[in-house]
Parts: C-alpha cells; sequence; structure tokens
C-alpha cells in the first residue's frame, strides 16, 4: 500500500509545536531517569559487578534508542500503514529516511540481546552446579553472539 498523500503534518501548527515540545522534554526526562537508574544500580550493595554491567547495557541500550529516535531521526507516524518521514530532528545529522530507519531498527534489535544476557545470567545463578543448563561464560557468550547475529541485519534486510 502506498503512502503517497497519507503522510501530513497535524491540522494545527500549535499541537505541532506542543507535540515537538513534548518528545524533547520527555526525552531529556528519560535521560534524567536512566541516570537515576545507573545511580542506584552503582550504590546497591547486593547486586553483582557482571550483573550490574548488564544492567548498565540496557539502561544505556534504551537511553540510545529513545535519543536517536526523538533527537536525531524526529520520526513523524502518521498513519496506520508504516508511513514514517523525518520531521525536524534537533540534532540535524545529513541522513535519509532509510538509513535512518535502518539505525533504528538495529537499536530496537539490540534490546532481546541486552534482556537475554540478563535472564541467562540470573538462571545461572539458581541453576543447580551440576544442571546441564549450567553453562561457562563462553557458552553464554556464543548464545548471545547467535541470538545477536540476526538481530544486527534486520534494518539491512528490511531495505533489500
Amino acid at each position: 500500500m502506498s503512502c503517497v498523500g497519507l503522510c501530513i503534518y497535524p491540522p494545527e501548527p500549535f499541537l505541532h509545536y506542543f507535540m515537538r515540545v513534548s518528545k524533547l522534554a520527555l526525552t531529556f526526562l528519560s535521560i534524567g531517569m536512566a541516570c537515576l537508574c545507573a545511580f542506584i544500580i552503582r550504590k546497591t550493595t547486593s547486586v553483582s559487578s557482571d550483573y550490574s554491567n548488564q544492567l548498565y547495557i540496557i539502561i544505556i541500550v534504551s537511553t540510545q534508542f529513545d535519543a536517536y529516535s526523538q533527537l536525531v531521526l524526529d520520526p513523524q507516524y502518521t498513519t496506520s500503514t508504516f508511513c514514517i518521514y523525518r520531521d525536524a530532528p534537533l540534532i540535524n545529522i545529513p541522513l535519509n529516511v532509510a538509513w535512518g530507519f535502518m539505525i533504528w531498527i538495529l537499536l530496537v534489535t539490540l534490546h532481546p540481546s541486552a534482556y537475554f544476557a540478563c535472564f541467562l545470567h540470573r538462571h545461572q545463578i539458581i541453576a543447580p552446579p551440576d544442571s546441564i543448563f549450567k553453562l561457562n561464560r563462553f557458552a553464554r557468550s556464543a548464545i548471545l553472539t547467535i541470538i545477536a547475529m540476526p538481530c544486527l541485519s534486520y534494518g539491512y534486510s528490511y531495505y533489500v
């Protein structure tokens, strides 16, 4: 289905300005909350260093996705048909929408790998030592690499 004619600005300039300011305020609020979460993780003594590093990665990936979406890509989703264009990004990197969207998909697909790393770590702690599900660090890294490789190719393969 074609998007021609469906990508339009909001009907009123005030509404468009309000949406832009709201997105910007929520982006900086998200960055502030990520800093607060990182501070809480840093001050918590009951979390192991491996697990806290994995939690930091989740925070970094999520914040990076939010900042990229709102400040660099600045997409406008206007219809139920997947139609996207760059509105007026705050950080205007010369980037066409296709490349911007591929980077956006790459950032989206980093989330499952980061969460699965935490999942593996937590379940390795509670697994009995003689269990067949007890994996060493190399095996966990190999599993995460196998999961991450297809995820990192989705953005590019979407446009090929």
